[in-house]
C-alpha cells in the first residue's frame, strides 16, 4: 500500500493501462476509486476502448465494471491485491510523464448528448459496434447492451430507434434474408437512406400489409430517433445534407415514388398504414402524411377500375386525415366546386413526379378544393375507363385545369370516335350525353362561361359539345335519339337549322366517303338512310330536295361504265367536286359503248343533276335562268352527245331518231329567248354523216341520203347564225347533186326493168307521143315537190328538193333569228328570185309556177335577191346563184333600154 502512495500521476495511469490491457478491471475500478482525479470516468471509458481486448469470450468482468462504474455494486476497496510492476514504479516521474504522452487513448464517439450520461451511451454504442464488427451477429451486442438500457435514457433511445429496428428484420420479418443491413450501416446514412433501406425487404414482396407492419415498426422507431437527432443537431449544430426537411417527409416521398412504380401497393399501404405517431413537441406529420395521399393518386401511372376503387379509398382517408370533405361518391357526376384563390395557384409543373413530394405543391395540400379537384378527377377517369380511354390521374388533372380549347376539342373527338368501338356492350348514348355534358362543366347544370371553374372539357361551348355529340349519334345511326333529343324535345338543346345543318353535312359526309354509287351499298345506303329518316321531319327543307335529287342521279349513274382521269374509278364524290357534273354523262357516253341507247335514263340523270343544284345552291346566282330551262338545256345537251355517241357507234338510224323526236323543230323555245346552238349542231353533224358502209341497194342508198338531207334542212332551220348557213348549204348541194346521180340511176334502173318487161310481153307497142309528154310533165311536177312527198309510182316521177326551196327555208330561218347582223326587222323586206335555170324547165316556167298569191304577197324570187345582199353576198349568194335586186333591175332596164 506503501508503495502505491509513492506513485505519481503518471505511474497511475501507466498502472490501468497494463491492468486493462490484462484484463483486470476489478484492480482498474481499485485504481480509480483511490485516485478518481488522475482516472476519471471518461478515462476510464478511453481506456477500455483503447486496450481491453473485444475478442473476450466473457463479457460478465466488463458489465460488472461499468455497472460498478456508474453507481453499481463496488469491487473490494482490498488494494493489496494490486500489483505494480516493476517496471513502472522504477521509473522517474519525467520518464513515467514521457511513456504517458505517448499512449494514444481513443476518443468516445458522441452518438448521444455526453452532458446526460456521463459517456455511458456512447461507450456502449461503440462497444457494440466493435462486437458486431467481430461477430457479424446482433446477439452477443444486443445482451450486452440491454445490462444498460435502464441505466441511460439516451441509450434506451438508441436502442429502441436503431437497434430493435435491425433486429426485427432480421429474426422476426425476414430471416431467411441474407443482406439485411448492418446496424454500423445504418448509423452512417442518412434519414432517406435509411428508410429506403429499411424497405427494401418489404418492397421486395409487393405486399402492402408487409409495408404497413415494416413502416410501422421498423421505419417509425428509426425515424423517431432521426427526428431527436435533427432536433439536436438544430439546437447545437448544423446539418448541411438534410437541412430543411422533417424526417417523416422521407417516408412520404418513399411511399410517392413507389406509387409512380406500383400504385398498388403504395395505395393500399397508405389506406392500412396508421401514419407517423405524435411526437411530444412535433406537429404536422398527420397533414404531411395526408398530403401524401392525394400525390399517390396524382402519379399513378395508368388508370383502371381497381385503380379507381383504390384512388377513391386513398382519399377518402387523405381528406379525414386533413380534416376536408369529402366528394360525395354517391354518383358518378359529382358537382365540383373550386374556389377561385385555389385555382389561380396551381401550376403545371406541380403534376410532375418530382413535384409531387414538395410541401409547396397546392395540387396535394389537403383542403376543401383540393379533395373536390380530386373528386372530379377520378369521377373523370371512371367515365374514360369505361370507354377504354384510360388515362393518368395526372393527366386527366392537366387537360381539365390547363388544357387549351384545342386540347379539349381534340379530347372530345378521341371520346366520340372510341365510343362506336366498344363492342362488349349496348351503348346508351343518351347516358354518354349526360356524361360529356358534364365533362363540360363538371356539373349537372352546364355553364356558359368556359374561363373560371376547371372541367375536362371547360373551354368548350356547351353548343359546341352538342353540335359534336348530334355528329356522334348521326354517325352511330341512332336517328331516333337525335329526333327525340334534338328536334322533338321542348326547349331543344339546338337550334332547328343547326339541327337541319349537321344532318345535311352528315349525309354529304357518307355520301363523300361511299367508294360505289349504289344507294343501296355502303356510304350511299348510309346516305339514303338518313335522308328517309329525317325528310319527314323537314318536308320544306330545299337541301334535302337536293340530296334527294343527288342521290337518284348517283344510284343510276353507278350502273355504267365510267373512268376518270388516270384510270381512276368513279366515286359519287366526283359529282360533287365537278364545277359541271353534266361532263360526266359525256365520259359515259364516250366510254360506254351502249349508253347512247339509254337516253330517257340518261336525261333523268341529267334532270336531276339540275335540280341538285351543284355544285351547291349557295354558289347559283339568283338572276341565273330557272331550274326548268336549265333543266331543258341540260336534255339538249345530253341528247346531242348521244346523238354524237351514235354516230360514232355509227348507228345513224338512232342518231336521226334522236333528233327528229327529242330536239325541237323551231327555234322558238317557250321558256327563253336564248337561241338554241344544240340542235342545229346535232342536225348538221347526223345530216353531213356518211355511214363507214354504204347501203347496198338503191333504194336504201337514196332513203339514208333524204334522211340526212332533211336533217340538213332542219339544221338550216334552227342556226341561229347565217355565217352557218353557206357550210350547210354547201352540204346540202353536194348532196342533191349525189340524189340526182342516184335518181337518174334508178331511172335508167326503172326504164331497163321496163323496156325489158314489154319487151317480155307479147304485142307490147310503145307510149303515144301524147303520153310520153304527159308523164314526162308528171315527173317534172315531182320532182318539184320532192321530198315533201312520194306519191309517185317511180323514181321517174319523183325529183329532189330544189336548191330554191331550200333558200327559201335558209331565208326564213334567218328572218326568224334576232342574232343575224342585219336583225330580226332587217329581213323583212328580203326578195328572192331565181337567175339560173335549173335541170329541167325554164326560167319563165319557174316564174309561172311561183305567181303571186293574194294582191300584196311578196314573190319568193324578190324575196331571195333581197336576202343574198350585203353580207350574204360572199356566202349564201354564191349558193344560190341570186344576185342583189338592185342590181337585177339594172340589168332589166339595161335589156330594155337594148
Amino acid at each position: 500500500m506503501a508503495s502505491l502512495a509513492k506513485l505519481s500521476d503518471a505511474h497511475v495511469l501507466l498502472l490501468a493501462v497494463e491492468h486493462t490491457s490484462n484484463g483486470n478491471l476489478e484492480a482498474l475500478h481499485t485504481l480509480i476509486k483511490q485516485w478518481p482525479k488522475v482516472l476519471s470516468r471518461t478515462i476510464a471509458y478511453r481506456l477500455v476502448l483503447s486496450f481491453y481486448p473485444v475478442d473476450s469470450p466473457d463479457q460478465t468482468a466488463l458489465v460488472d465494471f461499468l455497472n460498478a462504474l456508474n453507481g453499481g455494486q463496488a469491487h473490494s476497496d482490498d488494494f493489496s491485491s494490486i500489483n505494480v510492476n516493476p517496471l513502472i514504479s522504477s521509473l522517474s516521474r519525467d520518464d513515467a510523464a514521457r511513456q504517458c504522452r505517448t499512449l494514444k487513448l481513443q476518443s468516445i464517439p458522441e452518438h448521444t448528448p455526453q452532458d446526460t450520461d456521463k459517456g455511458l451511451a456512447s461507450f456502449v454504442i461503440e462497444w457494440a459496434r466493435r462486437l458486431e464488427a467481430l461477430g457479424g451477429t446482433l446477439q452477443p451486442l444486443t445482451a450486452f447492451i440491454e445490462q444498460f438500457v435502464t441505466l441511460s435514457p439516451d441509450l434506451q433511445l438508441w436502442y429502441e430507434t436503431n437497434l430493435v429496428p435491425i433486429l426485427r428484420l432480421q429474426y422476426d420479418f425476414y430471416p431467411d434474408n441474407e443482406d439485411c443491413i448492418q446496424l454500423r450501416e445504418l448509423e452512417k446514412m442518412t434519414v432517406q437512406e435509411g428508410v429506403n433501406s429499411l424497405l427494401q425487404c418489404a418492397k421486395r414482396t409487393h405486399n402492402a400489409a408487409d409495408i404497413a407492419r415494416d413502416l410501422d415498426r421498423v421505419v417509425a422507431p428509426w425515424v423517431v430517433g432521426a427526428s431527436h437527432r435533427k432536433r439536436r443537431r438544430v439546437e447545437g449544430e448544423t446539418d448541411t445534407s438534410e437541412q430543411g426537411q422533417q424526417p417523416w417527409e422521407y417516408v412520404n416521398d418513399w411511399l410517392i415514388n413507389e406509387g409512380v412504380a406500383d400504385f398498388a401497393v403504395a395505395a393500399r399501404t397508405f389506406v392500412e398504414w396508421e401514419g407517423p405517431p405524435e411526437e411530444q413537441g412535433v406537429s404536422g406529420h398527420v397533414t404531411s402524411y395526408a398530403r401524401a395521399g392525394l400525390a399517390i393518386i396524382y402519379g399513378c401511372a395508368e388508370s383502371s377500375q381497381d385503380t379507381l376503387a383504390m384512388s377513391w379509398d386513398v382519399l377518402s382517408k387523405a381528406a379525414k386525415l386533413g380534416g376536408a370533405a369529402m366528394p360525395n361518391l354517391s354518383t358518378s357526376r359529382p358537382t365540383v366546386s373550386l374556389d377561385e384563390a385555389f385555382v389561380r395557384e396551381l401550376q403545371d409543373l406541380d403534376l410532375l413526379p418530382t413535384s409531387l413530394p414538395k410541401r409547396t405543391n397546392h395540387f396535394t395540400q389537403v383542403t376543401p378544393s383540393s379533395t373536390q379537384l380530386v373528386g372530379g378527377v377520378l369521377a373523370t377517369a371512371s367515365f374514360l375507363t369505361e370507354l377504354g380511354l384510360a388515362s393518368s390521374f395526372g393527366e386527366i388533372a392537366r387537360v381539365s385545369v390547363f388544357g387549351s380549347e384545342r386540347r379539349h376539342k381534340d379530347e372530345l373527338r378521341r371520346i366520340l370516335q372510341q365510343i362506336p368501338r366498344q363492342t362488349r356492350k349496348e351503348i346508351d348514348w343518351r347516358s354518354v350525353r349526360l356524361d360529356l355534358l358534364w365533362c363540360q362543366s363538371w356539373s349537372r347544370t352546364p355553364m356558359t362561361d368556359h374561363n373560371q371553374t376547371p372541367a375536362y372539357l371547360r373551354q368548350l361551348s356547351v353548343k359546341y359539345v352538342e353540335m359534336q355529340i348530334l355528329d356522334a349519334l348521326l354517325n352511330a345511326a341512332q336517328y331516333n335519339i337525335v329526333k327525340e333529343v334534338y328536334i322533338h324535345s321542348r326547349p331543344s338543346p339546338l337550334a332547328t337549322s343547326d339541327v337541319e345543318a349537321r344532318v345535311v353535312a352528315s349525309i354529304y359526309e357518307a355520301y363523300d366517303n361511299a367508294s360505289n354509287g349504289n344507294r343501296d351499298r355502303g356510304g350511299m345506303k348510309r346516305a339514303n338512310e338518313i335522308l328517309r329518316a329525317f325528310r319527314p321531319d323537314f318536308a320544306q327543307s330545299t337541301a334535302f330536295a337536293d340530296i334527294d335529287h343527288l342521290i337518284r342521279a348517283t344510284h343510276s349513274l353507278s350502273f355504267y361504265h365510267l373512268t376518270l382521269q388516270h384510270g381512276i374509278p368513279f366515286r359519287p364524290v366526283a359529282i360533287r367536286v365537278q364545277k359541271d357534273p353534266l361532263t360526266l354523262l359525256e365520259k359515259v357516253l364516250e366510254q360506254d359503248p351502249k349508253a347512247y341507247t339509254k337516253l330517257d335514263d340518261l336525261l333523268e340523270i341529267g334532270r336531276n343533276l339540275v335540280r341538285a343544284h351543284l355544285p351547291s345552291r349557295g354558289s347559283l346566282a339568283q338572276e341565273l335562268d330557272p331550274v326548268e330551262l336549265r333543266a331543258s338545256d341540260a336534255e339538249k345537251r345530253i341528247t346531242y352527245h348521244a346523238i354524237m355517241a351514235a354516230l360514232t357507234a355509227n348507228d345513224f338510224d338512232t342518231a336521226y331518231a334522236y333528233i327528229t323526236t327529242r330536239l325541237p323543230s323551231s327555234t322558238e323555245s317557250p321558256m327563253s329567248n336564248v337561241a338554241d346552238d344544240i340542235s342545229w349542231r346535232a342536225a348538221y353533224a347526223a345530216g353531213k354523216f356518211r355511214p363507214s358502209v354504204s347501203p347496198k341497194s338503191l333504194t336504201s342508198q337514196i332513203d339514208s341520203l333524204a334522211q340526212r338531207m332533211e336533217l340538213l334542212s332542219r339544221a338550216l332551220m334552227l342556226a341561229p347564225s347565217g355565217e352557218a348557213l353557206s357550210g350547210i348549204l354547201a352540204t346540202w348541194r353536194r348532196y342533191e347533186e349525189e340524189m340526182e346521180g342516184l335518181k337518174s340511176q334508178a331511172v335508167e334502173e326503172e326504164r331497163s326493168f321496163d323496156a325489158k318487161a314489154d319487151a317480155a310481153l307479147p304485142g307490147g307497142f310503145g307510149l303515144e307521143d301524147r303520153d310520153a309528154d304527159r308523164d314526162e310533165t308528171q315527173r317534172t311536177m315531182a320532182r318539184r315537190t320532192w321530198p315533201a312527198s312520194r306519191a309517185g309510182p317511180s323514181y321517174e316521177e319523183e325529183a329532189p328538193m330544189g336548191l330554191f326551196d331550200v333558200a327559201r327555208g335558209a331565208a326564213t330561218a334567218l328572218r326568224k333569228s334576232a342574232a343575224f347582223p342585219l336583225g330580226a326587222g332587217g329581213l323583212k323586206g328580203l326578195k328572192i328570185r331565181e337567175v339560173g335555170q335549173g335541170s329541167e324547165g325554164s326560167v319563165g316556167e319557174s316564174a309561172a309556177s311561183f305567181a303571186d298569191v293574194e294582191g300584196g304577197r311578196t314573190r319568193k324570187r324578190d324575196m331571195v335577191a333581197t336576202m343574198v345582199t350585203n353580207n350574204l353576198v360572199s356566202g349564201l349568194g354564191w349558193v344560190l346563184g341570186a344576185q342583189p335586186q338592185d342590181r337585177v333591175d339594172r340589168v332589166d332596164q339595161g335589156d330594155g333600154s337594148g
